[in-house]
């Protein structure tokens, strides 16, 4: 917002942004930039897609002085169609000052074929530009003539990856006698899909600069300068007397308020009015400025933290604020390296529109200097809203749309993929709404992280298993992206220190390999399961599985381009050719007094026994929770009564661990709970190879019948299994034969029954 001090530009900042001029010392009394907005997205942001509409504005600003013959000439970009009747004169802030037609000798602004003449200012005619004073209209608080030329066009329906130029173009004018061109730098847009933004980044901030985007914590008011906000905009303490930060200045700070001192507006309160004149100078800045703090931490993403109290001695995180203007320029720039290829990347910020009040209607009445001013919008006085765009490598990729003041911190980014062989990439943050009058932001947390896959383990939870035996290793992975190819399995027999492969497995299938991801429309993410199968050895009593995840082969073996499974696949391997000289004839329990009650009964009781009972809430970590010695009483069975000191609060699994010497096997599983417990299946082995396996939770004893039923309807097998209260661990056993197809999986217990689809692999 420009409030009281208009400035120009010194000739270096103006060769630095691209521009060129005549002569360069007609800078300090005019302004000007192009920028675009895109009308299909609105104010929620996006990537430039095929078939959005785009309104390119080119924006002249003369500051003082009179200057005729002003126009503004294009070319409708590559790769888009103008939009018949959109030549417009627009105010700052985006509404129609004048409409022209596209024919060419009736009105100031033509189209012939794909040029675009819009000849600006009074007495403009067809074939002439007009003049324009400092003191006409639009006006921005009678000292300065606003007006923005401007005409949509619609991206053709053309392949993403295409580049669209919408820069370039000119601006005409005449001073006197001499003549003037402003010729507008290149800024090209690629086309690009919109994915959103992710919901699982993991691994470190790749942004670096600038304590990784948080812009770091003191207890010093304003911070001093950020060697990532380019030479285009000067740094500026915060100061109602001196109305800083102004257009094309920032300031770095955890207090917006007016001053250091409360002679001088400092405040840590955002309940002064707006405008804010209790006192002068103003505890607001530009008297209507919001008085906040920063975003990072913030208990509430959304409101941030408060202004920070210094001069109490409290240490508050900084953020940048931005007091943008006309010129579409870069506010933040970042080269971020050590990246992974073909992968995924979410780059986003949290900015903020600080300034309620900021309007400054056509009239030149401002939205804090009294009645008259007309509003940009039904309850919107901020005036421009800050739009921003986010450019890699020289190309925009997003713009954030127009952000009205809401009194709240928004989140805005994009998903951007790195190329096959992309390691690092130049990003910034630029400034694309077309003048002051607000255009007031801040903005923290800015960051750049993988879009991480899921990995599954299927069914969830271990096995224990006899030594020599076969295991079924299973991981299921989910993904928004279908890049995650590649993969291999991994092997640790130090319960995780170290891993490495085990091989090809039981049926010859390395242990690795490449998978196509296949669209699951239900969830709207990409799905491929790796089933392999391993023998278990005869000398270790622990076996751990992973399965490793990247986007290209490479990557597979770079820890930090890569993702292991987090929950790895443990398998539990006993002597089963050692007999226990002890059985279980059973093993049950109910809630007596919202505690689990458990009994069991033993025969053959010879040696040392001892029973430790293990409790776990997910039916895949038991701990110990108590332990009974065995009565060794060879000739006779014996019962135990196990209480669990513990409350049963939800569903809770029981299991007996019985230990004699070195030996140990384990019972079957009862689950417990407070409540009803529904009729419910888990951890089922889809697909299924020679057995299917899952999990069954009944209400109360009772029998069921399991029958796999083929795409025709035949019943392949039925089995009837007596099941008990609680948890029932069922298989089906003896499949390898049946072909590689689909089948249905039906559950019938009591009048209800549950029907699964399965898939048999080979």
């Amino acid at each position: 917002m420009k409030k009281t001090l208009l400035l120009g530009f010194s000739s270096h900042q103006v060769i630095a942004w691209g521009i060129t001029f005549s002569v360069v010392a007609q800078a300090s009394a005019q302004d000007y930039g192009k920028s675009y907005v895109n009308i299909s997205k609105g104010t929620t942001g996006s990537t430039t897609e095929p078939g959005d509409t785009l309104e390119i504005r080119a924006t002249f600003v003369v500051k003082s002085g009179t200057y005729t013959l002003c126009s503004f000439s294009d070319i409708v970009p590559a790769n888009t169609t103008y939009i018949p009747g959109t030549i417009r004169v627009l105010t700052n802030e985006g509404k129609i000052f004048r409409q022209w037609t596209d024919k060419a000798g009736d009105d100031p602004g033509q189209i012939s074929g794909s040029v675009i003449t819009i000849n600006l200012g009074t007495g403009a005619t067809a074939t002439t530009g007009g003049t324009i004073k400092n003191t006409d209209k639009p006006s921005f608080y009678h000292s300065s003539c606003i007006m923005v030329a401007s005409y949509r066009v619609v991206i053709n329906k053309v392949a993403y990856g295409t580049k669209v130029g919408i820069g370039t173009g000119s601006l005409n004018y005449k001073s006197g006698t001499t003549g003037y061109k402003i010729t507008f730098p290149k800024d090209t847009i690629v086309l690009y899909q919109n994915y959103g933004i992710c919901s699982n980044t993991v691994g470190a901030n790749a942004i670096l600069s600038e304590y990784g985007g948080t812009f770091g914590s003191g207890k010093i008011k304003d911070r001093g300068t950020s060697s990532s906000v380019p030479s285009s905009y000067t740094y500026a303490a915060f100061s109602s007397t001196s109305g800083m930060p102004n257009d094309y200045y920032y300031g770095v700070s955890n207090n917006t308020s007016g001053g250091t001192t409360a002679a001088t507006g400092y405040s840590t309160s955002n309940a002064w009015a707006f405008p804010d004149n209790s006192q002068k100078p103003s505890h607001r800045i530009f008297s209507v400025w919001d008085i906040i703090g920063d975003h990072t931490g913030a208990s509430s993403p959304l409101l941030g933290n408060p202004a920070t109290d210094d001069n109490a001695g409290a240490s508050g995180g900084y953020m940048l604020v931005i007091n943008a203007a006309y010129k579409t320029d870069t506010a933040f720039l970042d080269t971020v390296t050590n990246l992974c290829p073909n992968t995924y990347y979410q780059y986003v910020a949290w900015i903020r529109n600080i300034c309620s009040k900021c309007g400054c209607d056509s009239n030149g009445t401002g939205a804090s200097g009294g009645a008259g001013y007309i509003p940009t919008g039904p309850g919107d006085s901020s005036g421009v809203h800050p739009n921003l765009t986010f450019n890699v490598n020289g190309y925009d990729y997003y713009t954030t749309g127009d952000m009205p003041h809401t009194g709240q911190w928004i989140q805005k980014g994009f998903i951007y993929k790195t190329g096959p062989t992309e390691t690092a990439m130049v990003i910034s943050i630029r400034n694309n709404a077309p003048g002051g009058g607000g255009n007031d932001w801040a903005i923290d947390d800015i960051s750049v992280a993988t879009c991480s896959p899921n990995i599954s383990l299927t069914p969830d939870k271990p096995d224990t298993l006899c030594q020599l035996s076969d295991d079924t290793v299973r991981f299921k992975v989910t993904s928004y992206f279908n890049n995650y190819t590649e993969w291999k399995i991994e092997q640790s027999y130090d319960n995780g220190i170290t891993w490495s492969s085990p091989g090809n497995d039981t049926t010859g299938q390395a242990s690795t390999g490449s998978a196509m991801p296949v669209l699951d429309p239900l969830i709207s993410q990409y799905v491929y399961t790796v089933t392999r199968y391993y023998r278990l050895d005869n000398v270790h009593n622990l076996v751990k599985y992973r399965i490793v995840i990247a986007s290209t082969v490479s990557n597979l073996n770079s820890s930090g381009c890569s993702f292991a499974a987090f929950t790895p696949k443990s398998v539990y391997a006993v002597d089963c050719m050692v007999v226990l000289p002890v059985s279980l004839i059973y093993f049950n329990g109910e809630v007596a007094n919202g505690l689990a009650n458990l009994k069991w009964e033993a025969t053959n009781e010879t040696g040392s026994i001892k029973y430790i009972v293990e409790r776990s809430n997910d039916n895949i970590n038991f701990i110990p929770i108590g332990a009974l010695d065995g009565n060794g009483s060879p000739n006779m069975s014996s019962t135990y009564n196990f209480i669990d000191a513990k409350p049963v609060s939800s569903a809770t699994y029981y299991r007996i661990r019985i230990v004699s010497g070195n030996n140990q096997k384990i019972s079957r599983i009862v689950l417990l709970s407070n409540s009803t417990i529904d009729f419910a299946i888990s951890a089922l082995a889809n697909p299924f190879r020679s057995q299917l396996s899952f999990e069954l939770n009944v209400p109360e004893g009772n029998t069921a019948t399991i029958t796999l039923v083929n795409m025709y309807g035949q019943v392949i097998r039925q089995q009837k299994e007596s099941v008990t209260k609680g948890y029932n661990s069922i298989n089906v056993y003896n499949l390898g034969s049946l072909p590689v197809a689909a089948y249905a999986l039906k559950i019938q217990y009591a009048d209800k029954m549950i029907v699964k689809p399965v898939i048999k692999s080979n």
